[in-house]
């Protein structure tokens, strides 16, 4: 029997909270900077996709690498790289010579090294908790990724007000480093072979798990669909709130502080009540739908207060619908392919995001942002009430309460 307040895993949360925290800010001070640098829709975009473009590209072959070798090495080399490229964009800031090139090349290093982490640690916390506890282990490392959403942006977007992007940079860089310390004394059992890395034989192994599960699988093209009408909303939304509304790099990171909170209150709920799988299900639908309506209304002129709740409301149906999907995903499938499958998973569900980064940038441009907001809620909803209709979308519930079940009869 396993703890959940184990050492290793208080460790483990720690320190990744704190490189979250410095990332979240970091994020503000990056864009902003931009936009008053350049005042460019356009580049912002294509700094996004280029953000994601490494772990997009990158995910399946670092899964296959995450299940072969050490986890707790992985995270700690990532986690070192990232806080020296970082310490790199601060240099380059403070000596003036920070310009679009540099930031450019800097982020996609930035994203090959998260390439290998983010596998990582959905692959490790089940092999730290006993399966019954997986759940609320899951939510503990959602609450204190939701606490520094709150708290990162924030503070960041009122620090960048009065030290600039500069501090900002150095503390993201800091905070990788911080986090490094906590993973060295962090044990994180493993299973295992080693052995030589046979990427299209491994890849291949996971692809046909995929390939015979219709489910994930119908799911899965919908969803990559659905997510690409998703990201125009907040890639512009910095934009937005800047031209439309006329309001400054605050009121962004309240913005998002909101959404933080919102998500944190959506955890809470999760965490405190247990439904069946059929009440687990009718949640899903509605939060779906309901998410769908309330990005919707980005698309009207909003106080700062209607602003500010819309985006609660937003990332609080987020959770209902992804907290329990992430549960069923982890128990599905098995210890030594988890690193494979959230790295395919990634890939095949993110597909399209760069892509819709780099054209809502240039797309608006020439279109108005509330026009485009409303052409992607005319989809979002479309694609949802086709989510929500699938019959084998009920089974993937019921699946989840019986492995629950299964696993916890038979530690």
């Amino acid at each position: 029997m396993r703890k959940i307040w184990s050492k290793d895993l208080v460790l483990l949360l720690l320190g990744q909270s704190i490189s979250r925290l410095g990332d979240s800010a970091h994020q503000i001070a990056l864009m902003w900077f931009i936009l008053e640098k350049t005042g460019s829709s356009a580049i912002m975009g294509t700094l996004s996709a280029l953000a994601y473009i490494p772990s997009l590209v990158l995910g399946p072959f670092a899964g296959v690498i995450v299940d072969k070798y050490s986890r707790k090495r992985i995270i700690l080399l990532s986690d070192l790289i990232r806080g020296l490229i970082v310490t790199l964009l601060a240099l380059f800031y403070f000596t003036k010579g920070l310009g679009i090139s540099e930031i450019f090349i800097l982020t996609v290093l930035l994203g090959i090294s998260s390439a290998f982490f983010n596998p990582c640690i959905p692959s490790s916390i089940p092999e730290m908790v006993d399966p019954e506890d997986l759940p609320r282990a899951n939510s503990l490392f959602s609450i204190a990724g939701r606490v520094t959403e709150i708290i990162g942006p924030s503070a960041g977007g009122v620090l960048y007000k009065f030290v600039g992007a500069g501090l900002l940079f150095s503390f993201n860089a800091i905070s990788f480093f911080i986090a490094s310390v906590f993973t060295i004394f962090t044990r994180i059992p493993q299973r295992y072979k080693g052995g030589k890395v046979n990427f299209i034989g491994d890849i291949g192994e996971v692809l046909k798990r995929l390939k015979e599960d219709k489910t994930l699988m119908t799911l899965g093209i919908t969803a990559a669909v659905l997510n690409f009408f998703y990201v125009p909303f907040f890639i512009l939304l910095p934009v937005y709130i800047r031209n439309y509304l006329h309001l400054d790099a605050s009121m962004y990171g309240f913005v998002l502080g909101a959404g933080g909170i919102g998500s944190l209150v959506g955890l809470l709920i999760t965490s405190a009540i247990s439904p069946s799988g059929d009440k687990k299900y009718r949640m899903f639908k509605l939060s779906l739908m309901g998410q769908g309506v309330a990005i919707g209304l980005l698309a009207l002129p909003l106080s700062r207060i209607q602003l500010v709740v819309l985006f609660f409301i937003i990332q609080l149906l987020n959770i209902f619908v992804n907290i329990y999907i992430n549960v069923t995903l982890q128990l599905m499938v098995p210890s030594e392919e988890r690193g494979r499958f959230f790295g395919l998973l990634g890939l095949f569900v993110g597909g399209l995001q760069p892509i819709s980064m780099s054209l809502s940038g240039i797309i608006a441009e020439y279109v108005k942002i509330p026009i485009i907001f409303t052409v992607c809620t005319v989809v979002i909803l479309s694609m949802s009430w086709r989510i929500i209709t699938l019959k084998e979308l009920k089974n993937l519930f019921i699946i989840e309460e019986r492995k629950e079940e299964v696993l916890v009869s038979h530690p």
